[in-house]
């Protein structure tokens, strides 16, 4: 039972796939008509074309959104955030209360995301992904939340293309085993790591979610209003 949550946040961003898969089926999509060019599918699962567009990005600016990501608000906060949570659920329990079992807590947080944010770095850099949130054109909330969802597993080449985001859910399943290595007992299993990786993709579809509505949060280059 103490993977129930992970295995419903799976099958939920399976289902969420497969319904836009449905909704994207060539036979519903009537042909061109002579003088007229084919239109992508409005609904492709792999379609990222109603999203704003920015230059993209060189390999030292690539390194500089993951040294943003592991000691901006999003890195030192989501490790005071998770070392809280785990102060108050005494998890792992080795670690203990007190300054100390928070201490520990956090370093594990922090030391969790920079492993993750440098895996990232490597693997976007080789296969030439852009690691930054992309927001809709779309007016509709729907849209745009069903945007920030799909760029947990998807994410935009340099060229400008669509494909599946390696480094972003290579990092979160490597680093989460990785940090294994200094888990106590109770919580260095594999399936702990797992659950680890999806709880970190959750965070990442949460953070796109606040990307999308709220402008500030979102590189310079993808500030202004879709």
């Amino acid at each position: 039972m103490r993977f129930f949550p992970p295995t419903l946040a799976l099958a939920g961003l399976a289902l969420f796939s497969l319904n836009v898969l449905s909704q994207s089926d060539p036979e519903s999509t009537p042909p061109p008509q002579p003088g007229q060019l084919a239109q992508p599918a409005q609904n492709s699962f792999e379609d990222m074309s109603n999203t704003l567009s920015a230059p993209p990005l060189t390999v030292g600016q690539k390194f500089n959104s993951r040294i943003v990501q592991s000691f901006g608000l999003r890195g030192l906060g989501g490790a005071a955030i998770g070392a809280a949570i785990g102060q108050a659920r005494n998890s792992p329990h080795e670690w203990g209360q007190g300054a100390e079992g928070f201490g520990r807590r956090y370093g594990s947080g922090f030391a969790g995301n920079l492993s993750r944010q440098t895996f990232a770095f490597i693997l976007e850099s080789a296969l030439h992904e852009d690691p930054r949130y992309f927001p809709s054109t779309e007016k509709t909330k729907k849209a745009r939340i069903g945007n920030a969802l799909r760029q947990v597993i998807l994410c935009k080449t340099d060229s400008g293309q669509t494909q599946f985001a390696y480094g972003r859910v290579v990092s979160a399943f490597g680093a989460a085993q990785f940090t294994n290595i200094w888990q106590p007992r109770s919580t260095g299993s594999f399936n702990d790591g797992i659950v680890r990786a999806v709880i970190g993709l959750g965070g990442d579809a949460a953070f796109n979610v606040m990307q999308e509505f709220l402008p500030f949060t979102r590189p310079r280059a993808l500030r202004h209003h879709p």
